[in-house]
């Protein structure tokens, strides 16, 4: 399988260029698009994905005028890792090694869906003056407070995760995280290949993600997405309070879109994100 970039409006064929780096007991893979004095954008997966998730934004990024930077994080696609536990404040400094290594441009815009959304929040917190802007898809905030019940939920998904088949465990997350049959496909293949291992190592770590600071908020430029039938956990409500919360963050609903809202509804995924980048 080629990844989902079957499914977008193919428009200019775009050549990247593949790299890795060993970081940390890892080798993390990374491929890059555009040219290198562009504004760089720097895209992170989702858990139990990789960075074939975001074929059909590569294209409209690099004929908007920027560079694009997407990694396999450690746990995923090619990125292996000697380690045994995964935190997100590990992922982003991992990040941080990784584009330091790439001499990546700063400022840079950070997109990330779900789990790669924590990822790039987690990085603007460690790096603040090394971010321009956000583009979160589907995913909760790492700072918002949340309830009891929702931290009960999360402790026992961990329980619940380690209990259920892995194959069936897979289909039914692709199944809930997407609306087109070809994202399903893409979903299943690749929680497959990342196996079961990987996965539960990665969803222990999301699962303590969560670090209340009632005060914080994020200065920069945020854009928002959420899918319409996006029913993942608390997603949508928390998006929704998230972005009250910011002072320039703005929130759009993708119709007809589930959890990988850039992958059901790629062109207006990408409309929106090189519509907020330019103004």
């Amino acid at each position: 399988m080629t990844g989902p970039d079957s499914r977008a409006d193919a428009g200019t064929q775009v050549e990247e260029a593949a790299h890795s780096v060993d970081i940390s007991d890892a080798r993390l893979h990374y491929w890059t698009a555009g040219a290198a004095d562009r504004p760089t954008v720097v895209l992170t997966h989702g858990a139990g994905a990789d960075h074939r998730m975001f074929d059909p934004q590569i294209p409209a990024l690099v004929d908007a005028g920027y560079r694009t930077l997407r990694w396999d994080v450690r746990y995923h696609g090619a990125s292996v890792s000697g380690t045994g536990r995964f935190r997100t404040r590990y992922a982003a400094q991992d990040l941080g090694m990784l584009l330091d290594t790439a001499e990546a441009r700063r400022p840079l815009v950070l997109l990330g869906q779900s789990m790669g959304g924590n990822i790039s929040q987690e990085y603007l917190r460690q790096r603040p003056e090394e971010v321009a802007a956000l583009v979160v898809i589907g995913s909760t905030s790492n700072t918002l407070p949340i309830t009891r019940g929702e931290r009960r939920r999360l402790a026992l998904s961990r329980t619940l995760m380690r209990l259920l088949p892995y194959r069936s465990l897979s289909r039914r997350m692709a199944r809930a995280s997407a609306e087109d049959p070809g994202a399903q496909e893409y979903l299943r293949e690749t929680f497959e290949a990342n196996g079961r291992r990987s996965f539960l190592t990665t969803w222990d770590g999301m699962t303590r993600t969560v670090d209340p600071c009632p005060d914080y908020r994020i200065e920069q430029p945020e854009l928002l997405i959420c899918g319409e039938h996006d029913k993942t956990g608390n997603v949508r409500s928390a998006m929704e309070r998230w972005s009250e919360r910011d002072p320039h963050s703005e929130f759009r609903l993708i119709p007809g879109a589930g959890h990988v809202a850039n992958l059901d509804r790629p062109d207006e995924v990408n409309r929106l994100t090189v519509a907020f980048l330019k103004a």
